[in-house]
């Protein structure tokens, strides 16, 4: 329990150090954040609370959102790929490093196993589907590792051995995960409701913070899935990988 505790606490150190080893993977999530607050803030959005509710669906807002969205998910595989990089000496952006196939597979089988729940949720209700869904979440949670190990280059293992070895990887992902997400995501919620009704000063400055905390949500969520899938291998983060075992991946694939 000491090593996974001081492995969690290796991810909030890294997550804070990415805004200056990879600032361009950060600013991935920062500059659509900040751009969507700008337009919230033409449109009058902060005027109270009214304002928001009125405008939350406005197009010139939204646009923006779904360029946020797509940078949160851009994000977040950017940095799991930077850390899986930097372990193996390897740069984050060359993507023939990643293992496409086990990374393939993965995307693949969580989407298509989504599917079930969202037919339910219109055949026999919501809370049907939610079971669905909660049983179908339990039985692809190696998935999660399996997805990592692709865009980190790792060959060693596939569907098969993941659904053997990756169970506590899977679930230390997740429990990294929310206990990151949840405090910085009540941030994120937080400070529009701060910003309603206050002066531009006020208003700028809160969005401004804003986006720092989206993109350190996307720094220390990345991070630490990384993390908690490379103590599956190492025992603790941050050591490299040794050269011996990156070139069984290559041989692998």
């Amino acid at each position: 329990m000491g090593a996974v505790l001081r492995s969690f606490g290796a991810s909030l150190r890294d997550g804070l150090r990415l805004f200056w080893l990879a600032p361009f993977i950060v600013a991935i999530v920062i500059v659509p954040e900040f751009l969507q607050h700008v337009a919230e803030i033409r449109i009058g959005m902060f005027d109270g609370k009214s304002a928001f509710a009125a405008l939350s669906d406005d197009p010139r807002r939204m646009i923006w959102g779904y360029i946020k969205i797509g940078g949160l998910l851009l994000g977040l595989l950017a940095v799991i790929r930077f850390w899986g990089a930097r372990e193996r000496e390897q740069k984050w952006w060359h993507l023939r490093a990643i293992a496409w196939r086990n990374l393939g597979i993965a995307a693949a089988l969580l989407v298509i196993t989504a599917i079930p729940a969202e037919l339910a949720r219109g055949a026999f209700g919501d809370s049907a589907a939610d079971i669905i869904g909660l049983v179908i979440l339990i039985l692809t949670l190696p998935l999660i590792p399996l997805l990592i190990a692709g865009m980190i280059g790792d060959r060693t293992v596939g569907l098969g051995s993941i659904y053997k070895t990756g169970w506590l990887a899977a679930l230390r992902i997740i429990v990294f995960s929310i206990v990151i997400w949840v405090p910085l995501q009540w941030v994120h919620g937080a400070t529009h409701g701060w910003a309603m009704g206050e002066t531009d000063a006020v208003v700028w400055a809160l969005m401004i913070f804003d986006s720092f905390v989206v993109g350190a949500l996307v720094a220390f969520t990345g991070t630490a899935m990384h993390h908690a899938y490379a103590y599956r291998r190492k025992g603790m983060p941050g050591l490299r990988i040794p050269a011996a075992a990156v070139r069984e991946e290559h041989r692998s694939r």
